[in-house]
């Protein structure tokens, strides 16, 4: 066992060979220096601040009270139910007009049509096929003198417009005879003789020729090609 080198007078504690006892030595060690705080706290901390003060203002300074109208804009007050503004209730009603009644007959009155000219037509409302073109022409002098007529249709079985004109002319049972150019080679050299550009159809009325199809036309042909038979 180790004997004590005497008592320090100080914490009346054994000395070590040193001479000190444990006390005195803890106090003669070096204490550890305290943690330095760190520089971005000191940045941190105010900058924080700021922005919380900024946003603070701009949120107390840029809301209004709710109610309020904004500044620069005009409101309205909203109108009750059942009210009429004061510019409507100024403006008077239109009256409708009331259509004239009609003179009543008086007993003894003859109703006398106007005269229309010879010949006129009331415009955009074309003649029926196979209307008269002379008013001295009773209807069924006319139908024979067009169904004298020769009509020979040059047309192809793929065309359009020749279904068209076919279709036509049988349902107004007028009399023609159809040649087809791509069967027929003297049909086709005929077509030619017509029609040099042998574009179909191609009509031959009498010693008239027709090319295409529109109706009014192909009647008007073959009203001129039946006053020569009359």
């Amino acid at each position: 066992m180790v004997e004590p080198m005497g008592i320090c007078e100080k914490h009346q504690l054994p000395l070590d060979r040193n001479g000190e006892c444990e006390l005195c030595r803890l106090n003669d060690m070096p204490s550890a220096p305290p943690p330095a705080r760190s520089a971005w706290w000191a940045l941190i901390i105010p900058l924080a601040l700021a922005l919380a003060g900024v946003a603070w203002a701009f949120s107390s300074f840029g809301s209004e009270p709710q109610g309020e109208p904004q500044r620069g804009v005009r409101t309205t007050a909203p109108r009750p139910a059942g009210s009429t503004p004061a510019t409507e209730r100024r403006r008077a009603p239109e009256p409708e007009a009331i259509p004239k009644p009609p003179r009543p007959p008086i007993p003894g009155d003859i109703p006398i049509p106007e005269p229309s000219p010879k010949g006129t037509q009331l415009q955009g409302a074309p003649p029926p096929p196979g209307a008269p073109m002379e008013a001295d022409v009773s209807e069924w002098k006319w139908d024979l003198a067009r169904r004298r007529v020769s009509i020979t249709m040059y047309a192809t079985q793929w065309c359009g417009v020749c279904r068209k004109a076919r279709e036509y002319m049988k349902e107004n049972r007028i009399d023609f005879t159809e040649r087809d150019t791509e069967e027929s080679s003297a049909a086709n050299e005929r077509l030619g003789e017509l029609n040099p550009r042998k574009t179909i159809p191609t009509f031959e009325i009498d010693e008239l020729v027709y090319i295409g199809f529109q109706e009014q036309l192909f009647e008007a042909k073959l009203n001129q090609a039946a006053r020569k038979h009359l």
